[in-house]
């Protein structure tokens, strides 16, 4: 007999690590460890790819600061590329050339560190056609930013070996309000406005394609409209703060400003209010990522579902890197 959301919600919280089975046809499954056979992505159909699962900047083995890729039958779209997303692509067998999009939520450096190299490596493993950017403003000056840090290796690369430049393989496209923002043969992408002060525009995104809906909230307060954004989708990967390892993430970091604390606060959604907004949109599948502390072994994968399960009763995933959704 098929189980229920409440009885795959309680299958799942016995599973940690490897595998954590969901509704329908989806399943989340982790990479072997690193010097082990390499995560296999499959060629056909929608898969999510967390690359990395950490709120920054901080630094950590075990988590890459935030970024995901959608892969549609083969084609790599990437969301966010903090720092460490190169090295998790390289892991995961995704090569910078190959991406055909990327979307940033904002302009946080856990978000955006790892852009510069996406771009220079993309270009010299030889992208074919346009990599479109998309990102809210100002994004056009930060790519040109990004093109400027590495002028110096671009420059001698063209003179010797008589590469094209570089401008021409990249089409920007700043965003300032929600609509559709990106579509191809594969898959359509509209953008939502998320809650991140103090930025002016932090951006949420919605990937549909023939198989699968899956929503990225990007950094967000609880937010209206992110819920909207994100209302009947498949999967709805959504930042999660737990307020009570907050203190014991700060006690250990001396150097950290005073208002440290109340920013945190003001910009993000707890993992309940994140349960609270999948029920709401009435999501198949949460995923928790951009875990905020994620670097506290004591705040477990059992504590994140929990909270997360106060509001929403369907399958809720924590998310680990190079976990395929």
């Amino acid at each position: 007999m098929p189980m229920d959301r409440r009885e795959l919600l309680a299958a799942g919280l016995g599973l940690t690590g490897g595998a954590l089975l969901l509704g329908g046809a989806a399943r989340a499954e982790e990479a072997p460890a690193c010097g082990t056979e390499a995560l296999v992505v499959p060629e056909t159909g929608t898969h999510l790819l967390l690359l990395g699962t950490m709120a920054g900047p901080v630094l950590d083995p075990r988590r890459m600061m935030a970024s995901q890729a959608v892969i549609v039958d083969g084609s790599v779209y990437l969301v966010d590329c903090g720092y460490g997303t190169i090295l998790r692509m390289v892991e995961a067998g995704l090569r910078p050339a190959d991406v055909k999009a990327i979307f940033v939520t904002h302009h946080h450096s856990d978000h955006n560190a790892d852009y510069p190299n996406v771009v220079h490596l993309a270009w010299i493993q030889g992208i074919d056609g346009q990599i479109v950017s998309v990102g809210p403003p100002p994004f056009q000056s930060i790519h040109t930013a990004a093109l400027a840090f590495h002028h110096e290796d671009i420059r001698i690369r063209i003179a010797g070996t008589g590469r094209q430049p570089i401008e021409g393989f990249f089409e920007v496209r700043e965003v300032a309000e929600p609509g559709l923002v990106y579509q191809d043969d594969k898959v359509r992408v509209l953008a939502g406005i998320a809650d991140h002060p103090p930025f002016s525009t932090a951006l949420g995104f919605r990937f549909e394609t023939p198989e699968r809906t899956i929503v990225f909230s990007g950094d967000t307060a609880a937010s209206e409209s992110i819920a909207v954004l994100a209302e009947g989708a498949d999967v709805l990967v959504h930042e999660a703060m737990f307020p009570a390892g907050i203190d014991a993430m700060l006690a250990k970091r001396p150097y950290v400003p005073p208002k440290l604390r109340q920013f945190l606060m003001e910009g993000h959604t707890s993992a309940e209010d994140a349960g609270r907004i999948a029920a709401k949109a009435q999501v198949g599948t949460l995923v928790l990522s951009h875990l905020l502390p994620g670097d506290q072994p004591e705040v477990t994968d059992e504590i994140w579902r929990a909270e997360a399960a106060r509001h929403f009763d369907g399958p809720i995933i924590v998310g680990r890197d190079l976990m395929l959704v």
